[in-house]
């Protein structure tokens, strides 16, 4: 039987030149770590505040705020059961506090306090993320009706829909819930209770009476024509209701950037 020449096998024996092997892991890293980043669940860090609304469980990913509870309502078990399909939960109490320290400047005064980010993973309906994306650009300040919410996502009578996804949000406050009231001007209900939203609607500069109806001062703002009216104007009766805001009084108005109706002349 013929063996092959030393040379060649010592050839095939030979260690892999450190240069090819540095190459080789330089082009394979990319695919491990898109493997890792697929197995690999993301974490939210969870911790519990008091707050001028109560007791509250917080949650919060890397991409946002992804859940707040009131702890005095039920659901918190179900609450983490949903956070626990989506994320690693990791206790951080200074996390929670931080965002105690937003809620806390919402009763401040701060207008810009709710701007934190949001992280929608718990929302898995189309419908209700889209009314959550649309209700995230109506103001402090500022309310929509329930009509108007619907009809901003393209779906005006789905006003009963519109009711259950502000009964199911996983962010309240943050995705402001308490900024949707009826038509009629009384302010609805609300997940964390009805005077929590008093409060809420209050530190945002609305005046809500013992009948819960938004106080006379409140004025029409259109979102397109940048212009606010009296409740009673004409241009507002016949404005496109996805494009309405129900807005605490003319500072407030005047402060989202609309400028005053010279038919009604509001003040």
């Amino acid at each position: 039987m013929k063996t092959k020449p030393m040379a060649t096998q010592a050839k095939r024996s030979a260690p892999i030149d450190d240069r090819v092997l540095d190459a080789l892991i330089r082009q394979t890293r990319p695919r491990i770590e898109r493997a890792m980043k697929i197995i690999r669940r993301p974490q939210a860090r969870v911790g519990v505040i008091s707050s001028p609304l109560g007791r509250l469980l917080i949650a919060q990913s890397d991409r946002g705020l992804a859940a707040i509870h009131f702890l005095f309502i039920s659901g918190g078990e179900r609450t983490l059961a949903m956070l626990r399909k989506k994320f690693d939960l990791i206790e951080n109490e200074p996390s929670a506090r931080r965002i105690g320290a937003e809620i806390d400047r919402v009763f401040a005064g701060d207008f810009n306090a709710t701007a934190h980010p949001v992280d929608l993973s718990l929302v898995e309906s189309d419908f209700q993320r889209r009314a959550y994306i649309s209700l995230r650009k109506v103001p402090p300040g500022a309310v929509i009706t329930y009509h108007g919410l619907a009809a901003t996502v393209g779906q005006p009578d789905s006003q009963r829909a519109i009711g259950n996804s502000m009964a199911s949000n996983p962010i309240p406050i943050f995705v402001p819930c308490h900024r949707v009231i009826r038509s009629d001007g009384t302010i609805g209900n609300y997940g964390g209770g009805v005077d929590n939203k008093v409060k809420l609607l209050r530190a945002e500069g609305f005046e809500v009476g013992r009948d819960l109806r938004l106080a006379a001062a409140a004025v029409m703002g259109h979102r397109r024509t940048g212009i606010f009216c009296r409740p009673g104007c004409s241009a507002a009766r016949r404005a496109d209701p996805a494009r309405m805001l129900i807005f605490a009084d003319a500072r407030c108005a005047r402060h989202a950037g609309l400028r005053a109706c010279k038919l009604c002349k509001p003040a």
